[in-house]
């Protein structure tokens, strides 16, 4: 049996507890704790179990009469999906009639149960739900193609549907890959069979959501009679369907209790809005595109109000498919990805679930892309022995993979249209959630090559809780050494809990290290750094230990070196520091320390004079720059006494844009036609907190991006003109010369 999204586990159970089970099939539908199942038959047996994204998934037996398997009699190359077609003079007067009895109840056993059927050759479990939406959901443009990939991501919704610990699927999915017509057609088999239900669609806009529901009332009326209960209202609904006329008449003579009563469900369209569902008991909810939904819709926000709809109590009792291409990280596609990320099934809680409820899937653009289906609707992922005829009467003579890599490949040394292809066309997660090239301050595509190398190349993830850990940088903090201050900072390691991450080999030379003397300056007697031309510390303060929200924004710290002939390397960011301590001193206390250990001074943002005064009644005036831009003679009081750079000043704040836009275009990603690196380099910048930031900064609004700040401000640190502490002063050469008069005759000394 052939299974693209997970693989088959040919141990989970006992083959003697399976079959003895079997026998008594006493194999319930649902998550089996016992064996770690999520079993989706009904009918009580087990079949084949498939790994699928963290989740085992129990299929039913197959049928032991291979009579009862759709195509038993076809030859393989004939063993293709086909419609069962509706007996002619099948309709709403003649549904009753004994000669239609058969045909109707198989087709009502097979939404229930669904099927196997073979498909060239291979055994093919089709869900309920994937049978009534290629046999009963007729489009605009006819019935729906078979498609493989499509029938297994319903055996996932299946197991989604089945398992009480979870509130539905989360599913980042491929352009034109069909995913809103199968909800819809979702919405409709579950609200034409079951009572008094609550179904609810919404999209990112309420224009689309409007337009699904259209779609979703166009197919509905296509239904045969006997899956197609009346309803209320207009026979064109523009805003909800109310199905509340029994799903067939009365026979004569059929006693009361007999009679089947109305269904009472309702499937309704909503606006885009945070309160959508809210309050109401939402049997299924159909959300399309949620990775584009507005700025005063968060999807991350939606969620959690529309997770509270799907559950009673502790109990859960409705579910939800979520689906969606991805917008860039400021129109929608961050905050979906952050429920993405949180519906990991192989991350729970102690109660079992994962953190937003859901289960997430992605399935690789290779397995959905037009063109490359064959005949029989499998994928033509690979590039095949000899050519194949596909869905459209055309030879593939390469698989879609290889057809993706061609096209990457034209655009190689086009980076924009590189990474818009990668987006539109995602293979993994990762490039399903690339930005877009517009909406990045700087050069995107470096900053994701360099964030794509730091996760491929130097970092590794383990398993649980443990954190990702960077082979290139080395955890820890600082102490006084004996806890008595002003004396030698001591580096203390710590791999997973350290808030500082130093470049590995990039600690002090020992001739600065712990190095500073007491000088006068600028009438101010204070410790001064002995390596103030080796770089500068870059620092963003924070002042409250708790803002008004409780949570309060993190502190950065970084250090950034200068051309130098020291050990340290040059023009390269080599601390990193983005943290929030229990205590604001602490933090202070922690600049100071890293200052003082390697001997370098900081440009410090003065918006919090707390921070630079606590840096100034310490006895370390001197290790605050003044703002670099202006003379000491053009300085305010404040900035002569503290230091600092004022975040208002807008020439600072041009100056740190293209501080780290000069930065990120010749030391940051693949270098193309850089004069600092040979073509083809990788750049070397380790710390991917701070490339992320850098991706997703808004200079009309920097408070929120803490690293940048730091960084921008070390690096505008680094650009001032400073004097090696070895560099002798040459004598002035005086202008006139000097003559000896003693003699009878002037002469030139």
């Amino acid at each position: 049996m052939i299974f693209y999204l997970g693989n088959k586990i040919t141990d989970k159970v006992e083959e003697k507890v399976r079959l003895g089970r079997n026998k008594l099939k006493s194999w319930s539908y649902g998550y089996d704790h016992e064996h770690d199942i999520i079993v989706i038959s009904k009918d009580g047996t087990l079949g084949s179990v498939f790994y699928v994204n963290g989740i085992h998934i129990g299929l039913p037996e197959p049928p032991s009469d291979r009579k009862e398997i759709i195509n038993w009699d076809k030859t393989t190359k004939n063993q293709k999906w086909k419609r069962d077609e509706e007996p002619k003079g099948l309709n709403s007067k003649t549904q009753f009639e004994q000669k239609y009895e058969g045909f109707i109840e198989r087709q009502i056993n097979l939404r229930l149960y669904g099927t196997f059927i073979f498909i060239k050759g291979e055994l093919v479990y089709m869900p309920g739900s994937s049978h009534f939406f290629y046999q009963w959901n007729k489009l605009d443009e006819g019935y729906p193609v078979f498609r493989i990939i499509q029938n297994e991501l319903l055996i996932y919704w299946e197991a989604c549907k089945a398992d009480h610990r979870c509130y539905g699927v989360d599913y980042v999915k491929n352009r034109r890959w069909g995913w809103t017509s199968i909800c819809n057609s979702e919405g409709i088999n579950l609200g034409t069979s079951n009572e008094n239900k609550e179904i609810g669609i919404i999209s990112k806009t309420g224009k689309d959501s409007r337009k699904n529901f259209g779609k979703l009332v166009r197919t509905f009326k296509k239904l045969p009679v006997f899956f197609k209960p009346s309803w209320d209202g207009s026979t064109t609904p523009k805003k909800e369907l109310v199905l509340t006329e029994p799903t067939r008449k009365k026979k004569l003579g059929e006693d009361e209790d007999d009679f089947e009563e109305g269904l009472d469900t309702t499937i309704e369209w909503h606006n885009t809005v945070l309160n959508s569902m809210d309050g109401d008991k939402i049997f299924l909810s159909l959300i399309d595109e949620g990775g584009k939904f507005p700025k005063e819709c968060p999807f991350d926000q939606y969620w959690r109000i529309v997770k509270t709809s799907h559950r009673q109590g502790k109990r859960i009792v409705g579910k939800s498919m979520v689906g969606s291409t991805v917008n860039s990280k400021k129109k929608g596609g961050r905050e979906f990805e952050t429920v993405f990320m949180q519906s990991d099934p192989r991350e729970r809680s102690k109660n079992g679930q994962t953190a937003s409820g859901l289960y997430n899937l992605f399935i690789s653009a290779a397995y959905g892309l037009e063109g490359f289906y064959d005949t029989y609707g499998f994928s033509i992922v690979d590039d095949p022995e000899k050519p194949v005829l596909n869905d459209l009467g055309e030879w593939i003579t390469i698989g879609a993979n290889t057809h993706l890599d061609n096209e990457l490949e034209a655009l190689r040394e086009d980076p924009e249209a590189y990474n818009e292809q990668l987006r539109q066309f995602p293979r993994t997660v990762k490039e399903a959630f690339r930005d877009e090239s517009e909406d990045c301050e700087f050069n995107l595509s470096k900053i994701l090559e360099q964030i794509d190398y730091n996760k491929e190349e130097l970092e590794e993830k383990f398993t649980g809780s443990d954190p990702i850990i960077n082979n290139d940088i080395e955890r820890g903090n600082f102490t006084w050494e004996n806890g008595i201050q002003d004396t030698k900072v001591v580096w203390n390691p710590d791999p997973l809990n350290g808030r500082f991450w130093i470049r590995k080999g990039c600690h002090p030379p020992l001739e600065y290290r712990n190095i500073k003397e007491k000088k006068f300056k600028n009438g101010v007697l204070a410790w001064t750094p002995k390596g103030e031309h080796l770089g500068c510390f870059g620092v963003d303060p924070y002042n409250r230990d708790k803002s008004a929200d409780g949570r309060g924004s993190k502190g950065a710290i970084h250090l950034s070196t200068t051309y130098n002939t020291s050990t340290l390397p040059n023009d390269a960011f080599i601390l990193e520091y983005i943290d929030r301590a229990k205590k604001v001193t602490i933090f202070f206390e922690e600049v100071l320390m890293a200052m003082v250990y390697y001997s370098i001074p900081m440009l410090g943002e003065l918006s919090n004079e707390a921070f630079l005064q606590y840096i100034s009644d310490r006895g370390y005036r001197h290790y605050s720059l003044n703002n670099p831009f202006k003379s000491y003679n053009q300085l305010n009081p404040t900035e002569k006494k503290l230091g600092g750079a004022p975040p208002q000043n807008s020439k600072i704040a041009d100056q740190q844009f293209y501080a780290i836009e000069s930065y990120v275009e010749d030391h940051i990603g693949v270098a193309r036609d850089d004069r600092n690196r040979p073509k083809g380099n990788m750049g070397d910048m380790p710390f991917t907190r701070t490339l992320e930031q850098w991706k997703d900064v808004d200079l009309k609004d920097r408070t929120k991006y803490d690293a940048f700040i730091s960084s921008s401000l070390s690096r505008l640190g680094c650009q001032r003109r400073i004097k090696k502490p070895d560099e002798k002063k040459k004598p002035r050469r005086n202008p006139f010369k000097r003559y000896d008069n003693s003699g009878n005759i002037s002469q030139a000394i």
